[in-house]
């Protein structure tokens, strides 16, 4: 049997994910830059627009003017625990960049070709997956971590040749848009407000190629200071 053509596990959707299009009513996106690295069970996702601007300037957070922390809050990204039940497939986030969304994260999922095609079960949409390279990445892992300095959460998931990690933020996050909240905050809260770090690297070297946070990229993430409250591994789906 095809690997396309074996039932859709949590397990055999390990692996790097590519977004390449999302049909929601009255739009049709191919350019956000999307991706979504899946453990064993725990997953991060990352989702920039197309058109970043320069950030050399800012080497690190009080680097960013306030200007910049609204196109950084355009972003979207999340993490947490990826699971099916009764052919639903749910997205249960437990860090994310955005305030929390009034619905669940679930949908419908299944091959068409090549392509593993998403179905929203609460919302009305559609996305279309690669997975990168198109074969499942063995082994995976992946961890929940706690800062030991501030007491922050972090995920982290491993599978293939990359990496993925998310991290909270610091302050607490309402409302239901983002860069709502940073238009309204004073410079030092609007900082705080997008400090929430969601970043994609090489597993080699651990050396984060792209990030929710630029000045990260180029940094070499390490478990120095960070707590590991549970692992998961899998040798194969």
């Amino acid at each position: 049997m095809n690997a396309l053509e074996k039932p859709l596990t949590v397990a055999a959707l390990a692996g790097l994910w590519k977004r390449t299009l999302l049909c929601t009513p009255g739009l049709e996106d191919t350019t956000t830059r999307v991706a979504w690295l899946q453990g064993p069970s725990l997953f991060v996702d990352l989702r920039q627009p197309f058109d970043r601007p320069d950030f050399a300037h800012a080497r690190a957070l009080d680097d960013l003017s306030h200007e910049d922390c609204l196109w950084l809050a355009r972003q979207q990204g999340f993490a947490g625990v990826f699971a099916e039940q009764d052919g639903v497939f749910w997205w249960h986030r437990e860090i994310d960049l955005q305030p929390q969304a009034p619905q669940p994260d679930a949908g419908t999922l299944f091959w068409e070709g090549k392509t593993l095609v998403e179905i929203g079960h609460f919302a009305n949409y559609l996305e279309h997956w690669q997975r990168t390279p198109n074969r499942p990445a063995t082994p995976s892992c992946a961890m929940r971590l706690r800062r030991r300095a501030d007491g922050r959460a972090a995920v982290l998931v491993r599978a293939g040749e990359v990496f993925m990690v998310a991290r909270a933020r610091a302050v607490p996050l309402s409302g239901r848009c983002l860069a709502d909240a940073v238009a309204a905050a004073p410079l030092a809260l609007a900082r705080e407000l997008v400090d929430c770090e969601i970043s994609l690297g090489e597993a080699a070297s651990w050396r984060i190629t792209r990030s929710s946070l630029p000045f990260r990229e180029g940094a070499v993430f390490s478990l120095d200071g960070w707590d590991v409250e549970y692992r998961e591994e899998a040798c194969g789906s």
